[in-house]
């Protein structure tokens, strides 16, 4: 090492990237970058988090460094080499002298903040003795005069310079400061003391700020948490007894197949057993006879004979064949069927875009929404502003369906995209940039740049509700006016009033009775959309606005009822 070169190594290698020196101390943090002790420590002083000053890797905890003893070598043995030897240390502060002393002055054991002096042992007395001193702060000489003489003077800093906003000595106002405004750092910290009380004012407000929104926050979060585990639990317990129904049902098919296949191959093995040994009872009496046969004594044939035919002649009917009943047949059609159809809805769970608290059967359909359904096509008249009827058009009702990507967050949606109101919860939706987040409405999944069409909406005894055409590039996002200007055609029915909306102030549909079910009708070549009263075909209102159908529109509704849907009518061709 003593021939150490400076050429071997690279500056920058053994340069600490915070202070842009040779490393003193270095220290390697856990993601393998070196810096000086002091310097990552200062580092991570200033900051909230444990980051690495060039990676920028977090830590969880402030790694316990010490110094790579090596490193430090190297890098001192090249400073050496390099610039001919280690840094001069700085001189050391003198110490502070008694200012009372006359002639030789005495090393200060105490400094007074209030009388901006020091003292030895002897000249301290008065301060804490005398009860008029009692308020005056005492502190360590070297402690008293860190960061409050002069750096130029070595005086004590009694002023503050405005005009360059800092401490200064009085040799400073005398010399370069004598042009500024300055006043006595008493003065100063009295005018910063009221700014400091409104900056902690505001800072103040600030916290109380932020501490309501944190406390809405975590009880959003704790809402979030309570719903989550709810939901949780009872699908949970959902599966749990589905599980506990498909393994009763697997033991009582799988059990009662087994067990009747055991009974008929029992029955099987013993009339195979029996057979068997009935064989063997042949074979044994054929092999006899055969014996017999070739006997050349006669008389001996002869006596035999008899009995040999008799066994031979009864033993089917001494020992009756009974055929076994070896069938084995299971009615598991329906079971099957029934599986088969459970299988197949099991496959058409999953985790859906939407999570819909409720199902169909929470929003149920009015007696008109049933007799519509009925209906194999969907007729209505348009009429002009007099009585006269000006254009008769028959056209089908058009089959419609919500969109949920555009659905304002609290709607609730039927499962079949057909009915809709307000909720009391957050239906977790995600963000798109064409929902609704103010504005509680949603659009229909179709959308229409030609031709003329109809559809109808339920709307029934809803108390909030709006119904209309939107164009696909309008605004979606915050608060702004709904009308025509920007890209909205609609009815909106609140406060027990229909109004148009128009360019504010709103336009008040006046002679119309109750609305309860509406029909829209879009004509985009003549740029036109007028509402009707589905029920008796009388027309309700319409906009009329060439230019601004130049692009896609789509069906619009909205709602703030929470109790009365609104219901699209399907079309049953």
């Amino acid at each position: 090492m003593a021939d150490l070169g400076p050429e071997l190594f690279s500056e920058q290698e053994l340069t600490c990237s915070i202070c842009l020196d040779l490393f003193s101390e270095p220290v390697s943090t856990p993601c393998g970058h070196n810096f000086c002790q002091a310097c990552i420590g200062g580092y991570w002083a200033s900051s909230s988090v444990y980051t690495c000053p060039l990676c920028k890797r977090p830590f969880e905890e402030r790694p316990e460094l010490s110094i790579n003893r090596v490193f430090a070598h190297i890098a001192q043995k090249y400073r050496e080499i390099r610039y001919g030897g280690p840094p001069k240390a700085p001189n050391p502060q003198p110490p502070a002298l008694c200012d009372i002393c006359t002639g030789r002055k005495e090393k200060a054991v105490s400094s007074c903040l209030t009388c901006t002096a020091s003292y030895c042992e002897t000249h301290v007395l008065p301060h804490r003795q005398v009860p008029f001193y009692a308020s005056h702060r005492l502190m360590d000489p070297r402690e008293a005069l860190r960061g409050r003489t002069c750096r130029e003077h070595g005086r004590l800093l009694e002023v503050y310079c405005r005009t360059d906003q800092r401490c200064i000595c009085a040799i400073c106002v005398l010399e370069e400061h004598r042009t500024h405004t300055t006043v006595s750092v008493q003065t100063e910290r009295v005018v910063k003391q009221k700014l400091l009380g409104k900056t902690e004012l505001d800072i103040q407000t600030s916290i109380e700020r932020r501490m309501l929104r944190l406390t809405d926050l975590k009880r959003r979060l704790q809402t979030v948490r309570s719903y989550a585990h709810a939901e949780l639990s009872e699908v949970e317990q959902v599966l749990a007894d589905v599980t506990h129904s498909v393994e009763r049902i697997r033991s009582e098919l799988v059990g009662g197949i087994e067990q009747k296949r055991d009974e008929v191959i029992g029955r099987g093995e013993r009339v195979t057993s029996h057979l068997e040994a009935e064989l063997g009872q042949l074979q044994e009496r054929r092999a006899r006879l055969e014996a017999q046969a070739t006997s050349e004594d006669h008389i001996a044939f002869l006596q035999s004979f008899e009995e040999a035919n008799i066994s031979y002649q009864d033993m089917d009917m001494l020992h009756p064949q009974e055929e076994p009943d070896l069938l084995l047949h299971f009615s598991l059609g329906e079971v099957k069927a029934a599986l088969g159809d459970i299988r197949e809805r099991l496959d058409d769970i999953h985790m859906g875009e939407i999570h819909y608290r409720h199902s169909v059967s929470s929003l149920p359909e009015s007696e008109s929404m049933m007799s519509i359904r009925s209906m194999k096509k969907k007729e209505f008249s348009l009429r002009g502003e007099s009585t006269q009827t000006v254009n008769i058009v028959f056209i089908p009702s058009e089959d419609i369906t919500l969109n949920p990507v555009t659905a304002y967050p609290f709607l609730i949606l039927s499962e079949d995209r057909k009915q809709l109101k307000r909720g009391e919860k957050l239906q977790f939706f995600r963000n798109s940039p064409q929902r609704f987040d103010v504005w509680s409405c949603i659009t229909a999944k179709e959308g229409y740049e030609s031709g003329r069409h109809y559809w109808e909406v339920n709307v029934g005894d809803n108390k909030d509700w709006k119904v209309g055409v939107v164009r696909e590039s309008a605004q979606r996002k915050g608060l702004f006016d709904m009308s025509p200007a920007n890209g909205y055609f609609a009815l909106w029915w609140n406060s027990n009033h229909l109004r148009a909306v128009t360019t504010p102030p709103l336009t008040k549909v006046k002679g119309t009775n109750r609305l309860r079910h509406v029909g829209v009708y879009l004509d985009c070549e003549e740029g036109q959309v007028t509402f009707f009263n589905a029920k008796t075909g009388s027309e309700v209102y319409t906009f009329t606005a060439p230019t601004a159908f130049s692009e896609r529109m789509y069906p619009l509704f909205g709602t703030a009822d929470k109790e009365v849907p609104l219901v699209l009518n399907s079309r049953t061709d």
